[in-house]
C-alpha cells in the first residue's frame, strides 16, 4: 500500500486542503498509522500533526518522509504516555527537579522526532497546578446539569481560582526554566515551540501566564497554538473569554487546532457543534499552521463536511 499511497499523494496534491489531520483521528480507527495516513489522504489530506497518543512501535517500519508532517505534538513518540507524565509529575512544570528534567526530556524526544520529518513545529503543554480534580469534575457536571448559575457552581468556581491562585507561582517559574531549556535545545533547527491554551482550568497557560511565557523568545523560536475548542470550553464555564486569546495572541500564534464543541465536549468535526468560526478569521496571521484535531467517533463524512464547512467560512486559503 506504501507504494500506491506516494503515488496517490503525488497525484492528488493539488486537490488537498490546506490543512493537517491530527493523528488522533486515527486512533481506535485503524490499527496502523499507515491505513490512518491513506484514509486521511481520501479525504482530502496532504499534511498531518503526529499526536501524543503515536509511540515507536506505531512509528516502526514507515517512511514518515513519504507523508508531510508539518508537526509534532509532545509527548511524541509516547513510549511513555501522557497519563504517566501526569501521574508522576514529571512535566515542565514540575518543582522536584528530577521530575522536571523528565518532563523537558519527553519534550525534547519530540524535537528530535520533528527534526528527522522535517516538521517545522512541535505542540507544548506547559504543565499544570496539580490538585485532586474533583472540583473541576464537580463544576463541570453542574454545567451539564443547567446549573451555572447555582450558588455550587460559584462557589466551585471561585475555590477553583483561588486554589490555582496560590499555588501557581512556583510551577510557572518551573515552566519558565524548562522553556529556556528547550529552546537553547531547539535553537538553529528551524523548529519552533508552541505553546498550547488547554482545557483544563488548572493547567497552564491562563492568557496572563502566556504572555510572561512568549517575553522568553521571540517568534522565530516560540510562539502560541489557539486550540479553538479548548478556548470555547474555558469560555462556557466561565473562566477566559474565547476571543481574549484572539485578541491578545494572534500576533504570535504558530498553529490553530481546529475542532468543534457541543457544549464543553469537544473535538467534533467543525459545523457539528457551537463555536462561533466566523470570529477566528479575521485574526489568523499569515502562515499559520491549520490542524484538525478530530477524535474518532467523527465519521467520514463529517470529517469531510467539516472541511467543506471551514473552506465556506473562508478558514481554508
Amino acid at each position: 500500500m506504501g507504494d500506491e499511497l506516494h503515488g496517490a499523494m503525488k497525484s492528488w496534491e493539488a486537490t488537498q486542503w490546506d490543512v493537517a489531520l491530527s493523528t488522533m483521528w486515527g486512533m481506535g480507527n485503524y490499527s496502523r498509522l499507515e491505513d490512518f495516513f491513506w484514509a486521511a489522504h481520501r479525504l482530502g489530506f496532504s499534511k498531518f500533526e503526529l499526536n501524543h497518543q503515536v509511540d515507536s512501535a506505531m512509528l516502526a517500519g514507515l517512511d514518515l518522509n513519504i507523508y508531510k508532517v508539518i508537526s509534532v505534538h509532545e509527548p511524541c513518540p509516547a513510549d511513555i504516555s501522557t497519563e504517566s507524565l501526569k501521574a508522576h509529575d514529571w512535566l515542565i512544570s514540575a518543582t522536584d527537579e528530577e521530575r522536571r528534567r523528565q518532563g523537558v526530556a519527553a519534550v525534547k524526544r519530540s524535537i528530535d522526532l520533528a527534526k528527522v520529518l522535517d516538521a517545522t513545529l512541535v505542540v507544548v503543554h506547559a504543565g499544570n497546578v496539580p490538585a485532586d480534580q474533583s472540583l473541576e469534575v464537580d463544576l463541570r457536571a453542574l454545567f451539564i446539569a443547567g446549573q451555572t448559575h447555582s450558588q455550587a457552581y460559584v462557589e466551585f468556581k471561585n475555590r477553583l481560582i483561588d486554589f490555582r491562585g496560590v499555588r501557581s507561582g512556583p510551577r510557572l517559574e518551573a515552566v519558565k526554566k524548562s522553556l529556556g531549556e528547550l529552546l537553547e535545545y531547539a535553537r538553529h533547527s528551524g523548529i519552533r515551540l508552541g505553546l498550547e491554551n488547554r482545557y483544563h482550568y488548572l493547567d497552564i497557560p491562563s492568557p496572563d501566564e502566556l504572555n510572561l511565557l512568549l517575553e522568553l523568545a521571540g517568534i522565530d523560536q516560540l510562539g502560541f497554538v489557539y486550540d479553538v475548542g479548548h478556548a470555547q470550553a474555558m469560555d462556557r464555564l466561565g473562566f477566559y473569554p474565547h476571543k481574549e486569546w484572539l485578541e491578545r495572541f494572534s500576533s504570535r500564534m504558530l498553529g490553530i487546532h481546529l475542532h468543534d464543541v457541543i457544549g464543553i465536549d469537544d473535538h467534533y468535526a467543525p459545523g457539528l457543534g457551537e463555536v462561533d468560526f466566523d470570529q477566528i478569521i479575521a485574526y489568523l496571521p499569515k502562515g499559520v499552521l491549520r490542524t484538525c484535531e478530530l477524535l474518532a467517533r467523527n465519521t467520514p463524512e463529517q470529517v469531510k463536511a467539516g472541511m467543506s464547512f471551514l473552506a465556506e467560512k473562508g478558514l481554508l486559503p
